[in-house]
Order: C-alpha cells, then structure tokens, then sequence
C-alpha cells in the first residue's frame, strides 16, 4: 500500500472566503442545517445557534468559523 503525505504547498484560501455553515457542519456535524441556512451565512448568526451546544463562548466559536469577533 502506498502512503501518502500532506505536504501544505498547495493553494489555499483565505478563511473569509470558506462559508461559516460549512465550517459548522464540519465541526459540528448534527447541526440542523434547515436553521443553519437561515443564519445566512452570517458568523455570529451560526455562533449563536451553536453556542446552546457546547461549552465554549460565543468568541471562540466566531473564530472557529473564521469569522472575526469583537
């Protein structure tokens, strides 16, 4: 079997470019993702649905997202 590796000489894009509902539903995948597309994209929209699902401050969920908190 042959491996692979990641290299991370690839293109990459900006976090501001990545959509915070996909973001989401790869961190949190059991989001309910009719109430996920009403956020709009928005990051301290979707933070808010996620913040009744786990510990951390809304802040920290922001940033997660790739979004910027104040």
């Amino acid at each position: 079997m042959q491996q692979h590796r990641f290299r991370g000489t690839g293109p990459t894009l900006p976090l501001d470019a990545i959509d915070p509902r996909k973001r989401a539903l790869a961190i949190w995948p059991r989001l309910d993702a009719a109430k996920l597309a009403r956020t709009g994209g928005e990051p301290e929209r979707v933070a808010r649905l996620i913040e009744r699902r786990t510990s951390l401050p809304k802040e920290a969920i922001v940033r997660l997202l790739g979004g910027q908190s104040d």
